[in-house]
């Protein structure tokens, strides 16, 4: 099947999305460190696939390779985004748009009353993406990674 490229983005891969499972977890591992100066350790992902109220699910290829994760708490009316990644080399493919439009329509299904997340200010490709999905900041938590930065909290009201 061919694809279209353009300069600006990479074609968008055929992913499929599916629930996380302890042999994602080395993929994932090196997607995690790959993005984040601090990374969540092996343990926490495991905590996640046995943790009632969390929803670990991942991206995979045409080849089985996980291009993207994303793991989010169901709370009562709340949905909360805890983590979500994609590979360096899949990124501004779509694919972090798949992972946001499964926890949305999980919720809106649901009927949460919003999706919550917390975001690195210096994060502009992702606080880009969240503000596309209409995610507003409604403030900040302090000093809240490890290296002092803090946390823009954004919440998607899906009751309008």
């Amino acid at each position: 099947m061919a694809t279209r490229r353009d300069s600006r983005k990479a074609s968008t891969p055929v992913v499929r999305l599916e629930p996380m499972n302890a042999g994602h977890i080395p993929e994932i591992m090196s997607i995690e460190n790959a993005s984040f100066d601090d990374a969540w350790v092996r343990d926490a992902f495991e905590r996640e696939l046995v943790n009632d109220f969390s929803r670990p699910h991942v991206a995979l290829d045409n080849d089985d390779r996980v291009v993207g994760y994303v793991i989010y708490w169901v709370a009562g009316p709340e949905y909360h985004i805890l983590n979500i990644a994609v590979r360096p080399d899949s990124r501004r493919a779509g694919v972090g748009r798949l992972l946001m439009n499964l926890v949305v329509a999980d919720a809106i299904e649901a009927a949460a009353e919003f999706v919550a997340l917390e975001v690195r200010p210096s994060n502009t490709p992702a606080r880009s993406l969240y503000q596309r999905y209409g995610f507003a900041t409604v403030g900040f938590r302090k000093s809240y990674y490890r290296d002092g930065e803090s946390a823009e909290v954004m919440i998607l009201n899906l009751r309008r």
